[in-house]
């Protein structure tokens, strides 16, 4: 239980570490784990230039390098945020750490540059499958207090310090043997958090059906939009050689856009939607996403292009390249941290319109870079500026999920980490076109700066766009408190065994709580994963056909009858209170329940 992992002082030391550390292992592995996507790209870019020139690679395969990485795990983090529930967040953790230490080790054998981006593919399944997990056992370890606040701060600064322990390691990797031995150092490293998350990380029960969870997953849903998103990116890559005209490139875009349609409806008509359609009802949360999207598709670009204008065109190695990027990972440290204290002074509009204009200046400075510009004059304040866009979204759009969308942070905490990641394959297959038809031009034949000029102005835009919608923003101070004004407990947030009864229509039992507003506790059967943090009970009709008003008044003003149900088989049984206080199951197991087509909507989980 959760419980039994945190100590009675909040602020204390959990229980489960027998030394500071043990701890300080565990939150590291966490945060590189949370992390690991961006860990990968600082790989990745560091020897783009260098693998495109080994393996005769087009531009769009070498685009490739960096946006595989994305599109596969924005694709899949949904899912796996699910099966962490299932599985076991220990488990699929260390699952995934596995995984990415082999794939890592064979990308290294990569024999052409085809096959390189498919194994590249398969190392973001792998950071899909560890992300989601590793937070929610972070959130599980500790109960709600400024020791939670500290992790929470570190786990904001995963992405700057991945970005270049991955970009150090690949540099020198790469100066010393080769590209490929940079993925060895991968597989070397991957395979030591392995040890680590065995020794550190706690052993949480699963809770859930894993026959449910298959039978209703939404396989079709998942076919749609990574399919979708996968031919509107080659086709936005491609377009560049072969021609805008091309039949081939035409017909991509319109397959790919017609699939993302009916990946629209399906999801509208679906009863297990993969993306539930109702998390777009709040306009802020809309916002949120939109902004976040386009501003980290700016920051992440940058990142790519920076890197490749340093290897191909004033002709600096990986390490150098590494040494030049490390400042903003000092940087994206103060700002994390910074960004969690103001967000309790100021509302949490204001900081999203900092990050974004910050997105927004450091994308400028790029623009003017030319082979003869000092580093310290444009590159480093680009460096600095950047990040503090990145961590002052991640962080307001993030708290405000989990504090004012209490019933629905789950997904939307999926979806925020699902469009941060789709947002790399797509923000680099048009950059990737921008720079491939200015290249081409006569100015860009002459002008070798001109096309990443381009691909520099074309990352302005992505952020001016995130800018503007937050001038539609109306997000208060985040104090950390949901809008109900009441604290999660470490009972709210505690997992269930499988097989064990959710009460339903009780308010004095301690699994199911009867809040003011009809609100139903937490049964946290997902608990606390990427794709389901933080998630407080909603009230649910007991069967699909009745009101909501009427359930209320013939059931909650029962208070000798409790309605329980199964976790794990889903079935119903009745319990009536004797005056003793020992209950006396009338109904066991109703197979009623079974027959209900719609029977997980009276379900709180």
């Amino acid at each position: 239980m959760a419980e039994a992992l945190m100590s009675q002082n909040p602020n204390a030391r959990p229980k489960h570490f027998n030394s500071n550390i043990q701890e300080y292992i565990f939150v590291f592995t966490v945060m590189m784990a949370a992390a690991s996507t961006t860990f990968l790209q600082g790989v990745t870019v560091m020897n783009t230039a260098t693998i495109g020139k080994d393996m005769n690679m087009t531009a769009a395969e070498i685009t490739w390098i960096s946006a595989a990485l994305g599109l596969s795990s924005g694709s899949f983090v949904l899912f796996f945020g699910k099966t962490a529930d299932l599985f076991g967040r220990k488990i699929q953790l260390l699952a995934g750490l596995a995984f990415l230490s082999l794939f890592a080790l064979i990308t290294s054998f990569a024999p052409n540059g085809i096959s390189l981006n498919i194994l590249l593919g398969f190392l973001g399944l792998g950071t899909a499958a560890i992300a989601p997990p590793s937070v929610g056992i972070l959130f599980t370890t500790y109960p709600p207090g400024r020791r939670r606040n500290l992790v929470t701060g570190a786990l904001g600064c995963g992405n700057p310090v991945g970005f270049v322990i991955g970009s150090i390691s690949s540099g020198v990797a790469t100066k010393y043997f080769s590209w490929r031995a940079s993925f060895i150092v991968v597989a070397i490293f991957f395979f030591i958090m392995t040890g680590m998350a065995f020794w550190t990380v706690p052993s949480i029960p699963r809770a859930g059906s894993l026959r449910r969870m298959v039978r209703q997953f939404d396989y079709l849903g998942t076919v749609l939009t990574v399919i979708g998103m996968a031919i509107i990116s080659a086709a936005l890559t491609e377009g560049p050689e072969e021609g805008w005209k091309a039949p081939k490139v035409i017909v991509m875009l319109v397959l790919g856009i017609a699939l993302l349609f009916c990946f629209v409806i399906w999801e509208n008509i679906y009863t297990h939607p993969l993306l539930d359609p109702s998390i777009w009802r709040n306009r802020d949360f809309n916002l949120c996403i939109i902004c976040v999207f386009f501003g980290y598709m700016s920051f992440i670009t940058n990142q790519f292009w920076i890197s490749l204008y340093m290897q191909n065109i004033q002709m600096m190695t990986p390490l150098t390249i590494a040494a030049r990027i490390l400042p903003q990972t000092v940087t994206g440290i103060i700002w994390s941290y910074l960004g969690q204290a103001l967000l309790s002074r100021v509302t949490g509009t204001v900081v999203m319109g900092v990050g974004a204009l910050a997105y927004i200046a450091g994308a400028a400075l790029l623009i003017f870079i030319r082979q003869n510009t000092s580093y310290w004059a444009l590159l480093f304040p680009s460096l600095c500026i950047t990040v503090m866009g990145a961590d002052f979204q991640f962080i307001a759009a993030n708290l405000y999920i989990n504090t004012q969308m209490p019933e629905q942070s789950s997904l939307g905490a999926g979806v925020l980490q699902t469009a941060m990641r789709l947002s790399i394959s797509l923000g680099l297959a048009v950059t990737t076109a921008v720079y491939g038809t200015t290249s081409q031009t006569p100015r860009g034949i002459l002008d070798v700066d001109f096309p990443y000029e381009r691909a520099y102005l074309c990352t302005v835009l992505f952020a001016v766009v995130g800018f503007l919608v937050v001038l539609f923003m109306r997000i208060g101070k985040q104090d950390g408190k949901p809008e109900s004004g009441k604290p999660k407990t470490a009972l709210d947030e505690r997992p269930r065994a499988g097989g064990e009864y959710s009460d339903r229509s009780s308010g004095e039992h301690d699994i199911g709580h009867y809040h003011e507003g009809h609100s139903v506790g937490s049964s946290t059967l997902s608990v606390n994963t990427m794709a389901t943090t933080g998630s407080q009970g909603s009230f649910f009709p007991r069967w699909s056909w009745e009101d909501q008003d009427q359930w209320i008044d013939k059931y909650y003003r029962e208070p000798k009858v409790v309605y329980e149900v199964c976790i794990k088989c889903l079935e119903e049984r009745r319990v009536v209170v004797q005056e003793s206080g020992d209950p006396d199951i009338s109904e066991q197991h109703s197979p009623r329940l079974r027959q209900s087509k719609r029977r997980e909507n009276a379900i709180e989980v």
